[in-house]
């Protein structure tokens, strides 16, 4: 087994918990398109069953992923105060830090990495992160899934001359998992996102945890860090 060097981990849902964030901008871009807005409890329920962009009808196909566009590039305009790291996540940073990971951070926003860098001073998480990517700086052309980082997660291996099986990859989504099984990196999901332990398998994940709090453990048994 090859000793892992890197960590690349997702944002939202995976290090922080921006639920309501997600369920007010939802909300604003329906509004922009003259779509009702909906209640939490049915937003909860659609985003659980990954039917957001079902209920967008009568959305054309083309105005549907233009409005997850336009989401994800409204997604940091702010932070909701009810915008919480997840328990754990501060302290699993430091954990991998001090075994000497390089750890970076990776968002499916639509912004510049700075803003991610002042959210991540925010929440003081920042000391613990070396660099943060967003979609942004993604070839647009790698998108062969909307919300699909495989370009980027590519563009760090290359940067960092580091390899697939050195890399870890931690996410929420299972689009996420896809990525990391097309970009070779070894992909853990987590629970939090609220997608199932089955749906995430199917899509690549090799280990699932329930949160980012289980991420040390998980590395301490079942890989080599010496």
């Amino acid at each position: 087994m090859s000793k892992l060097k890197m960590a690349i981990l997702d944002l939202d849902m995976t290090l922080i918990n921006t639920i309501h964030r997600f369920y007010t901008v939802y909300n604003r871009v329906r509004r922009s398109y003259r779509l009702c807005e909906i209640g939490f409890k049915e937003f909860i329920e659609n985003f659980r069953e990954d039917k957001l962009t079902e209920i967008l009808n009568p959305l054309s196909k083309a105005e549907k992923e233009r409005f997850w566009k336009e989401f994800r590039k409204m997604y940091s305009n702010f932070i909701s105060p009810y915008d919480r790291p997840y328990c754990g996540a501060k302290e699993t940073l430091r954990y991998l830090k001090g075994i000497g990971l390089t750890v970076i951070v990776s968002t499916g926003r639509e912004a510049e990495p700075e803003k991610i860098l002042k959210e991540l001073r925010h929440f003081k998480l920042a000391p613990y992160v070396d660099e943060v990517y967003t979609i942004a700086q993604q070839d647009p052309s790698e998108e062969d899934l909307l919300f699909s980082r495989k370009g980027i997660l590519a563009l760090i291996l290359r940067k960092h001359q580091v390899g697939g099986d050195e890399t870890i990859f931690v996410a929420d989504y299972w689009v996420d998992m896809e990525a990391g099984r097309k970009a070779g990196v070894i992909t853990v999901g987590v629970l939090t996102g609220l997608k199932s332990k089955g749906i995430l398998k199917k899509h690549g994940a090799r280990y699932v945890i329930k949160g980012i709090w289980e991420l040390p453990n998980l590395l301490s048994k079942c890989f080599s860090l010496k």
